[in-house]
């Protein structure tokens, strides 16, 4: 017993010697990093769904349920199979809104986005805040531009892989 607990500790201690070794060898070496992968999406929301759920009128707790919604290429004249579905949480009665997103890619892959949704039609940012399949760990942001029908909007990706 003695013997194979003497044998662990020595290749555990081996094994942190050697990545001890390669991080002190790496730490003087520059790596490049690649800037963000950006990609452009226009939604067509065409499954929305409004729930008054606080006062009656707008007011905080309601809620704006969406799709799944397609979403098409940047020349907007392509589906590109990916598609948007979330939920915006209405903060007070102007409708500026906590929103949870997740876009599925046709692949199965996913991009999950946090943040704030501006009311009525203006600009916004969401957060990356992780994803799947080939977008599995990214990080990054999303500008949001609607137009002022709110039928379509341009999600701008910078995704961090």
């Amino acid at each position: 017993m003695r013997k194979t607990i003497a044998a662990l500790a020595t290749v555990l201690i081996v094994t942190l010697a050697m990545q001890s070794s390669a991080v002190a060898h790496d730490a003087g070496t520059p790596t490049a990093v690649a800037g963000p992968v950006v990609l452009v999406l226009i939604e067509h929301a065409a499954l929305i769904t409004n729930v008054d759920g606080g006062d009656p009128g707008p007011s905080a707790g309601d809620m704006i349920i969406w799709g799944p919604n397609a979403l098409f290429d940047e020349t907007n004249s392509s589906d590109t199979g990916a598609t948007t579905q979330g939920v915006c949480t209405s903060l007070d009665e102007t409708g500026q809104c906590l929103l949870i997103e997740t876009i599925i890619f046709a692949d199965g892959s996913t991009i999950q986005l946090q943040g704030l949704q501006a009311a009525g039609s203006g600009d916004s940012f969401r957060t990356i805040v992780g994803g799947s399949g080939i977008y599995l760990g990214a990080a990054g942001t999303v500008s949001v531009e609607p137009t002022d029908d709110l039928t379509t909007w341009i999600k701008t990706f910078e995704i961090w892989l």
